[in-house]
């Protein structure tokens, strides 16, 4: 409930400060007098546009404030749109400087204009008399519906299966496609593979391969010479072995006389033993050369393919090595997507069939749905002076053959809230064709309307606050009446503030304002009064009367008001 607006600076409003109170709260005053300005006020707050125009002559800046409590059932609602509350209250703050600039709050703190108006919409429903009027926009419709048939909770179950469909879809698309893309390489990925694998490089390779091909280049020098070192060390006569004997016989005879010897005598014997077997390991060196000019062919012939490879595949064996493995994750990651993208069209397939299904269902539900609103209006109508009136909820499909619906046979097309486009239709008059709510020319008609919506959604509609601007303009006499009882109906279930320059529905208020201006200091000044039963009996009298109140107004007033 919007308990006290406060409002500076703004417009003809040098100060004034307005305590509403629950029910039907009645708003009158002269034409001129700055009716509309309050509602400007609101709906600066509630996120609406902003203007330099509004600033008070001569003010820096102008403020509107706004002070709302809730009750206990509206308090998850405004937690699901992460509205700071403090005791339950909520203080929506606008300003806006002679600058042009605007700043917003929300219990004290900075928030952007956007979030005022998301905040709005779940609070307050502000009706005009043509262009705030949400019911005239189709694409509202179906919303309109669902929430008189209860089905806000079914559409939002589409939408999560929708959500889930769409993923699903996204998920298989995009896995497709990376296996359409590998598989256009398939060929060259396997033709390098093959290349790379049947010449098999190992990483350090090449420096063994040099050395052999250094080695049978100049294998005959090897081998002569390592003959030669044999036979130097140990073949010939004179050889280093035979001498190293001879040192030893005549160490052995210096031991005999000298035990001190000993090491001396050992480390001899280990160097014979060395020379030896280094004279054996040479010649099984030289033995074991191959002078194989077929061998070196083979050899520079790998060099020249391993060259060869390095150059096309990254100047390394190193990086040859790398991109053999890059190429074989795409084999392995092609043989997995081919089962990811099973499993993908499986989940994608489930979603589908649970978004069809309940968009099935849904569909059935708002057919139903349709019948009873239009029955229900159709009544509400009559009782609000349209007794010929006509009303039709349509519901439109459209047939498309890649739709993800399919019913009787036929696929539609289907989105997040179902596959029904809704179209709400009036016919006012008899013998006229009903048309689409936009194009009802009577002020006074789309007023009845609205207020026949509201009636039959009253108990479902979770914004707590309903404005009205002037909506029953162009309506009097007996029907007024009636739009006033039915604002008066509204208002046992939703806050209501109207402006209104009718006495049947002034009359019926629980809280009644009036809107005059004054001069001050030869300066305009609009100020709001709130009414007692006295106050009340003049004001109704002057809506009945005009300027001149008779006495016969003011004991209709009085009437009016018991």
């Amino acid at each position: 409930m919007l308990t006290r607006l406060y409002i500076r600076d703004f417009a003809l409003i040098e100060e004034v400060e307005i305590e509403f109170g629950p029910g039907l709260n009645a708003i009158t005053g002269e034409t001129g007098a700055g009716k509309s300005i309050l509602i400007g006020a609101l709906n600066s707050i509630l996120g609406g546009p902003s203007s330099a125009e509004l600033v008070r002559d001569g003010a820096d800046k102008c403020s509107v404030e706004g002070f709302f409590e809730f009750a206990d059932e509206q308090l998850p609602r405004l937690a699901a749109l992460d509205v700071p509350l403090a005791d339950d209250q909520l203080i929506l703050r606008r300003e806006i400087q002679a600058g042009g600039r605007s700043r917003a709050f929300v219990n004290g703190q900075g928030q952007p204009v956007k979030r005022l108006k998301q905040i709005g919409a779940a609070l307050v429903d502000l009706h005009g008399q043509h262009e705030h009027q949400s019911l005239l926009d189709p694409a509202t419709h179906i919303r309109f519906l669902d929430a008189y048939g209860g089905l806000d909770d079914r559409r939002e179950k589409v939408s999560a299966q929708w959500r889930a469909y769409r993923d699903g879809e996204a998920r298989f698309k995009k896995l497709s496609a990376e296996r359409k893309a590998l598989q256009a390489e398939d060929s060259l990925r396997r033709f390098q593979l093959e290349e790379i694998h049947a010449l098999d490089p190992q990483p350090d390779e090449e420096p063994l391969l040099e050395r052999e091909l250094q080695i049978l280049a100049n294998a005959e020098t090897l081998v002569q010479n390592g003959l030669e070192l044999y036979d130097l060390l140990y073949q010939r006569e004179g050889a280093v072995s035979e001498q190293l004997a001879q040192a030893r016989r005549q160490l052995d005879r210096l031991l005999e006389i000298d035990l001190s010897l000993g090491p001396q005598a050992a480390a001899l014997e280990e160097l014979i033993y060395g020379v030896e077997d280094l004279a054996r390991n040479l010649h099984d060196y030289a033995r074991k050369i191959a002078i194989s000019p077929g061998r070196a062919d083979q050899l520079r012939e790998r060099r020249d393919d391993l060259h060869a490879l390095k150059k096309k595949y990254g100047g390394s064996l190193a990086k040859v090595l790398a991109h053999a493995r890059v190429l074989a994750d795409q084999e392995d990651r092609t043989d997995a997507l081919d089962s990811e993208i099973a499993a993908a069209a499986t989940t994608r397939d489930k979603a589908l069939q649970g978004f069809a299904a309940g968009c099935l269902a849904l569909s059935t539900a708002r057919a139903k749905a349709a019948a009873a609103l239009s029955r229900a209006l159709v009544a509400s109508l009559s009782e609000l002076g349209m007794t010929r009136a006509q009303f039709r909820t349509d519901l439109d499909t459209a047939e498309d053959p890649e739709g993800p619906v399919e019913r009787d046979g036929r696929r539609y097309a289907a989105a997040e809230h179902g596959m029904e486009q809704v179209a709400f239709h009036i016919s006012a008059n008899a013998g006229e064709a009903p048309r689409p709510l936009a194009r009802i020319g009577s002020g006074g008609e789309i007023s009845r309307v609205m207020l026949a919506f509201k009636e039959a959604i009253a108990e479902r509609d979770l914004v707590s606050i309903l404005v009205f601007d002037e909506i029953d303009a162009g309506i009097s006499g007996h029907i007024a009446a009636a739009v006033g009882r039915k604002m008066q109906a509204l208002s046992a279930s939703h806050q209501t503030i109207a402006i209104t320059h009718l006495p049947q529905i002034a009359s019926l208020a629980d809280q009644h304002f009036s809107v005059r201006k004054r001069q001050v200091k030869k300066r305009t000044v609009t100020e709001v009064v709130a009414l007692d039963e006295k106050d009340r009996t003049e004001e109704i009298a002057y809506l009945l009367a005009g300027d001149t109140i008779s006495d016969t107004a003011r004991r209709h007033a009085r009437e009016m008001l018991q």
